[in-house]
């Protein structure tokens, strides 16, 4: 549980400073899905020379259902960077971490409406606890969103809870007995292929070498926090690694302020202190609400 517990931190540091790469590169080329096809070319050119090394023997004997659990996660991860870099361009980066913590209101709906699980009154409370923490976090200073803003939340929020359930059982097919091995070799293989299908989509731009390299400390940052996430969900659950990665939210605000203190008042709205203060608040609050309900399903 302990490694599961420090990979899901590792997972919520890598994530924020990926949010903090991808506002940069939004602020200088303004397009959420050039960042994505460039990030993802990124990740499979250097995932591929790994990824026959690194494939799983093991997994020949699931082949087809790997296969197809490879295909659901790429429609589905997709889905949600594209949701995710759109909705970038409305809300604030450190607060739009945060928001992520919503994926725990998001998979109790899944839960209860499609995979017919109750919950109990605590785990509901959990629930409407990091809700309002959410709200909370948007209320705290900076511009207001926008209709357009929201929808996309709503898409980035589906298609990840989606892509978490599918990691964790991606992460589990290959049973070598070694989960960080497991995850770097799912990882490996799933963003080699990944780029591979991404390729084609590069006609569709005025490309650079320079483009590459601004969008490579966010994709560097991405694959390392989706490798920590695959050994998280692997020890954990999907709903505990959850739980573990509310803390992206404190530690995003932590990078805001930094950002901040530094200068690089434009990758973030320059809010007073108390309104980070706020922030923060709402924040604990949303991370004691999604333990509430990993506790309540135990």
């Amino acid at each position: 549980m302990f490694l599961g517990i420090v990979a899901g931190l590792a997972c919520a540091l890598f994530q924020s400073v990926s949010y903090v790469c991808s506002a940069g590169f939004m602020l200088r080329y303004k397009s959420s899905l050039r960042l994505v096809i460039f990030s993802q070319l990124v990740m499979g050119a250097f995932c591929l020379p790994f990824a026959p090394f690194l494939f799983p023997p093991q997994l020949l004997e699931c082949l087809p259902e790997f296969i197809l659990w490879v295909i659901a996660w790429i429609g589905c991860f997709t889905v949600g960077q594209i949701g995710f870099f759109t909705t970038l361009r409305s809300i604030e980066a450190s607060r739009m971490s945060s928001l992520l913590g919503l994926k725990i209101l998001v998979l109790a709906m899944i839960c209860v409406l499609f995979a017919g699980t109750p919950l109990s009154g605590l785990q509901w409370f959990a629930v409407l606890l990091s809700t309002v923490a959410a709200v909370g976090m948007n209320w705290s200073g900076g511009a207001h969103f926008t209709r357009k803003g929201l929808f996309w939340l709503l898409v980035t929020l589906v298609a990840y809870s989606l892509t978490d359930m599918v990691e964790t059982r991606l992460v589990l097919l290959p049973k070598s007995g070694n989960i960080i091995r497991d995850s770097f070799a799912i990882g490996t293989v799933c963003y080699a292929v990944l780029g591979i299908l991404t390729l084609p989509l590069l006609a569709r731009f005025r490309w650079s070498t320079r483009q590459f390299v601004k969008a490579a400390p966010f994709a560097v940052s991405w694959y390392l926090s989706q490798v920590a996430l695959f050994v998280c969900f692997g020890l954990l659950g999907t709903v505990f690694g959850n739980v573990i990665q509310a803390s992206r939210g404190l530690i995003s605000i932590a990078l805001g302020i930094l950002l901040l203190h530094y200068g690089f008042g434009r990758l973030d709205a320059r809010i007073s202190r108390a309104m980070w203060l706020r922030r923060a608040a709402a924040a604990i609050l949303m991370a004691a609400g999604i333990i509430l309900y990993s506790l309540a399903k135990l």
